[in-house]
């Protein structure tokens, strides 16, 4: 005790005079005077009457009152000297005193020496006023521990003690921790300050702890005593649409409205792009009338959000007409409102629209520079077969600056040759340097070492600016990637987080796809494990890619499994994640599990798309479920307002080829009843298919009946009609008749007679029916390549090789490159004919780089003339330049070998098979 009293003797003495503040009115000074001087002389009384509890309660009171520290120390120094030991509750009331006035080192000294070193034992005045101090203090796990230790021995925890641990830990993002203190808090009577349960409840709601945020609504308006304040009602709300609990928030509109607050634009957005989200467009329409009956503003994100709702699920004339209420409300059109009709029209193969669409839209700022337009209209062109459009929308991109990303590279790998992968990615990264870069474009002159220029280039970017070199990045990647270059990609990845770049997750996961192509699904979690240390955080697309992959090679549970984990980590399966599991099993035959996933996908409350109806419909209608198919289209219409062309074009092509044409032309009369028109993607459709049974006659009618329905024909409704055509000239298939399909027809034919046949189309393997298709195909449409290709193929398939080869010339004249296809048919042709050398000469003279296709072609050619050792030869070049046979191949080449008593020869291909995975199917030996 002698040690404290030194201990506050000095604290007084030190303290300067100027240091206590003094007030500004005497009179004030004298009065509290005045009443500590009673209240001192009260507790001496109390304390000669034998009433010491009673002095020690007046002592706290007093030490509470104190307006400085010098005043409370001098008070507890009076009550010590008059014979009176201070308790606990005294000792708290001057622990917290201190900590108050700002001195917490001196509260923990007085608590270590006058509280635990006279052994007095800590009640819950001491405990709160000591996490309080610890608080100040710092200390924050020692503060926790005080008041853990209050809970446990049954006290009333503070009000302000455990507001403070609950702030910190707040401040921490413990909100999960915060609320079990509120939790144990409320049960013991007590409760937090009420800025505090507000700042606990803005944070639940925030996190995403939703139903710990809405067990402390009752508090909330029983503290407050009226209705919940908007801003928390906000909190809460927006913590639903975060979620994805759109009913729930829409609840709550009721509840504030009802409470007397105004529902703002901003919460009716939010929610409507919620329900688009979920592709639930009729609540996101039922919000938009709402809106329009309360006379919201509709600006353009509101429209956008709608359009883009719909054109998302296919329902593309619902989005046009919104897009047509945004016009006539004189709304501003935007580039992500272009961006989204654009995509729309290239959906639909109206490219040409899309086109006029794009160059009319001028006035809108930053259009000419949007690098997503570009690639829609780039990969629509490609589609419909106008690759020389496409390469000047390039070039036109190119030339305004904008710079090709990497979904842009993604489409050139499909427009144009293979094995060039490199160069293209040159291409990009050129115009990444060129457009804002900040450094001189290099020049290169040849390709040769193109890998290492490319790594040089791109690591030259990523010193001057990250953001863009993350762009080139991806776009290597992907080159790298599409080679099956994984460790070379892979490097690259790290070689750029070293520079300080960020990899975008697209680089991540075309790095993952290509570790499952290249059948290393075993090194996934090792590989996965690795990036994480660089920083990636798998995305959804990350997931899906793992479960598409896992879904090709069968592995369903590995499927399922990958859903688990997501689900363990609070992230939501999408709805592309559940159809790639439906799809996988009902091509398997496994209805009755593909029926479970679709209900898992639905009691998880993802709300299926329409592709992912057609899906599940498909696998039904795979399996002969004809009832359920049709109950499940009936929910199509229900939910979709109306099936898209698509919908429908899927569902009568499915019950067309699996046998079930009655159906097909039910769905045809209601495509017809809700103005839809066959499209040309139908119509091809039901062309490949009878051509396949062999149906000819049927094939050429229903082609003829396209253009009397004003359905132009395009470049793979022609490459479709003819390939059929060259199969069956090759296989002469006996035709099978499918009862229906003259009823089918006759829906087809809607008011329009029935286009007349040329009776040579009964005899379609002549080879001058051959010719007559042929010379009615090229004066109706300009060829691409691909209908070059086929044009070729039908020339070689009725043995008129000078004509293929005067086709072949005249597409170069007017500027159509040859690629591998066409060399491969031409070299086809000569090697039937027993012309080996023409087509050793054709291969040699090539300009582009052979592929797999093309070397095994001349390979078979060479085993089929006899020539072992040529054949031989020409594996060892394949396997230098990286392309490997396939499995058919290799067996031919084995038998040659075999056949011709190259005994060492023929084990050394056995042992590259094995290499491969492949082992040799049995073969006799000479």
């Amino acid at each position: 005790m002698l040690k404290v009293k030194g201990l506050c003797y000095r604290l007084v003495k030190s303290r300067k005079a100027t240091t206590c503040t003094l007030p500004s009115d005497p009179s004030s000074t004298s009065a509290s005077g005045d009443h500590r001087s009673r209240c001192l002389s009260l507790i001496v009384n109390l304390r000669r009457r034998g009433l010491v509890d009673s002095a020690r309660e007046v002592t706290r009171r007093v030490i509470d009152g104190c307006s400085s520290i010098p005043e409370a120390v001098l008070v507890s120094d009076f009550v010590v000297n008059n014979g009176i030991e201070l308790d606990s509750c005294c000792c708290g009331a001057l622990i917290r005193k201190l900590t108050e006035m700002g001195q917490p080192g001196l509260a923990e000294t007085f608590y270590n020496q006058r509280v635990l070193g006279n052994g007095i034992v800590p009640d819950s005045s001491v405990l709160n006023s000591m996490v309080l101090c610890l608080v100040k203090l710092r200390r924050f796990d020692e503060a926790r521990a005080h008041l853990d230790r209050v809970l446990a021995s049954g006290y009333v925890p503070s009000d302000n003690a455990c507001s403070l641990v609950v702030d910190e830990l707040c401040n921490q993002g413990q909100y999960l921790e915060a609320y079990l203190y509120f939790e144990q808090v409320k049960a013991r009577g007590s409760g937090l300050w009420l800025w505090c349960c507000k700042r606990l409840f803005k944070g639940l709601c925030g996190h995403g702890h939703l139903d710990e945020a809405v067990g402390m609504l009752d508090t909330l308006c029983e503290m407050t005593r009226m209705p919940l304040p908007v801003n928390l009602y906000k909190s809460l709300f927006y913590g639903f649409c975060t979620r994805g609990c759109a009913a729930e928030a829409e609840a709550l509109f009721d509840h504030m409205e009802a409470d007397g607050y105004f529902v703002d634009k901003v919460m009716y957005t939010c929610l409507m792009k919620e329900y688009c989200k979920d592709n639930d467009m009729t609540m996101a329409m039922r919000l938009y009338l709402r809106m329009v009956e309360k006379s919201c503003e509709l600006d353009t994100y509101i429209f956008n959000t709608l359009i883009h709702g719909f054109m998302k699920l296919g329902i593309l004339d619902k989005g046009r007409v919104m897009f047509s209420q945004m016009m006539k409300k004189g709304v501003r059109l935007n580039v992500f409102t272009y961006h989204i009709m654009i995509g729309s029209y290239c959906k639909e193969g109206n490219v040409d629209y899309a086109l006029r669409l794009f160059e009319n839209s001028a006035g809108v700022e930053d259009i000419s520079r949007n690098v997503h337009c570009y690639t829609n209209l780039i990969s629509a062109f490609h589609k419909k077969g106008g690759l020389d459009k496409a390469l000047g929308l390039l070039m036109r991109m190119l030339d305004n600056g904008v710079v090709p990303d990497h979904i842009t590279y993604f489409v050139l790998l499909k427009m144009l040759p293979k094995y060039h992968e490199l160069k293209y990615a040159m291409v990009i990264l050129q115009a990444i340097v060129d457009n804002g870069c900040g450094i001189s474009p290099p020049v290169i002159d040849d390709l040769e070492n193109i890998e290492v220029k490319v790594e040089s280039l791109l690591e030259e970017v990523a010193r001057k600016n990250a953001k863009l070199a993350a762009k080139g990045l991806a776009v290597v990647t992907t080159a790298l990637c599409s080679q099956r270059n994984f460790t070379a990609a892979l490097s690259r990845i790290k070689k750029m987080v070293n520079l300080g770049c960020t990899p975008l997750p697209f680089s991540y996961n075309s790095v993952i796809k290509c570790l499952f192509q290249e059948g290393l699904i075993e090194d996934l979690g090792s590989l996965v494990n690795h990036i994480q240390e660089w920083g990636f955080v798998p995305d959804p697309d990350t997931y899906l890619i793992v479960v598409n992959e896992l879904c090709k090679n069968n592995d369903r549970d590995a499927a399922f499994a990958v859903v688990d984990v997501m689900e363990e980590l609070g992230l939501k399966p999408t709805v592309a994640i559940y159809s790639s599991i439906i799809g996988s099993l009902g091509r398997q035959g496994k209805v009755v599990e593909a029926e479970e996933t679709f209900a898992r996908m639905l009691e998880s409350g993802i709300q299926p798309d329409e592709i992912a109806y057609m899906i599940m419909i498909n696998a039904y209608a795979r399996n002969a479920r004809i009832n359920e198919a049709n109950e499940l289209v009936e929910e199509v219409v229900r939910l979709f307002v109306r099936p898209s062309s698509f919908t429908y074009t899927v569902l009568i092509s499915g019950f067309v080829k699996t046998g079930m044409i009655e159906k097909g032309c039910q769905y045809l009369d209601k495509m017809v009843e809700d103005g839809l028109s066959p499209n040309v993607v139908l119509y091809t459709s039901l062309i490949g298919h009878f051509l396949k049974k062999g149906d000819f006659k049927f094939s050429f009618t229903l082609f003829g009946l396209m253009g009397e329905n004003e359905v132009k024909h395009d470049h793979v409704a022609y490459i479709t009609l003819l390939s059929g055509l060259w199969r069956a000239m090759a296989r002469k298939r006996q035709v099978f008749v499918e009862p229906g399909k003259e009823e089918l027809l006759r829906r087809l034919l809607q008011t329009n007679p029935v286009a007349s046949i040329p009776s040579s189309v009964c005899n379609y393997t002549s080879k001058s029916f051959a010719m007559e298709v042929i010379g009615k195909v090229k004066t109706s449409v300009v060829p691409n390549l691909y209908l070059h290709n086929a044009i070729i193929t039908g020339y070689c398939a009725a043995g008129r090789l000078d004509e293929a080869y005067n086709h072949f010339h005249s597409m170069q004249k007017e500027g159509v490159l040859p690629n591998q296809v066409t060399f491969t048919i031409l070299m086809k042709a000569h090697i039937k004919a027993g012309d080996v050398e023409s087509a050793i000469a054709l291969f040699e003279d090539s300009d582009c780089e052979p592929d797999q296709v093309m070397y095994s072609t001349l390979l078979k050619g060479l085993c089929k003339s006899q020539r072992p050792r040529d054949a031989l030869a020409l594996m060892l070049e394949m396997q230098k330049d990286g392309v490997y046979p396939n499995r058919d191949s290799y067996e031919t080449l084995l038998q040659c070998l075999c056949y011709s008593g190259l005994t060492m020869e023929a084990i050394k291909v056995v042992k590259d098979m094995a290499a491969l995975g492949f082992w040799p199917r049995s073969i006799s030996h000479t």
